[in-house]
């Protein structure tokens, strides 16, 4: 999906969102248009999805998710953000107290089947 010469740095300029929510009510209309926007990437895919249906879906107006959301990467971006963020801290509990290459296989064993059943379990990681 991104272009492999620009760098990290600058792709996550590009898809960052316009700017955090602050109140309380915000951060909920904001997880109500990820939740809309995860549920349309696993019927359709992303590259189908439309920032007209998250919003209809999300129950907001088209302006109030380009106020948070400059376009569908950064959507993407911000559910990918959160599947990473969700998965490092998988990994600190998992690798938390190893203190021999045993337990380190055991717990790498474990990490990778719960990762492949996440990886069935939710189509949006699939395809992002």
């Amino acid at each position: 999906m991104e272009d492999a010469a620009t760098p990290v740095s600058a792709q996550k300029q590009a898809a960052s969102p316009r700017r955090a929510p602050g109140q309380q009510r915000s951060r909920e209309r904001v997880e109500r248009m990820l939740a809309a926007a995860s549920a349309l990437i696993a019927e359709q895919g992303s590259d189908a999805m439309r920032m007209g249906e998250v919003a209809e879906r999300a129950g907001v107006s088209i302006g109030s998710l380009y106020q948070f959301f400059p376009d569908k990467r950064a959507i993407i971006w911000a559910l990918a953000e959160r599947y990473t963020a969700e998965s490092q801290s998988c990994i600190s509990a998992a690798l938390a107290g190893i203190s021999d290459a045993e337990g380190l296989q055991s717990a790498f064993s474990e990490l990778v089947d719960i990762y492949y059943r996440l990886f069935l379990a939710e189509p949006v990681i699939r395809d992002i």
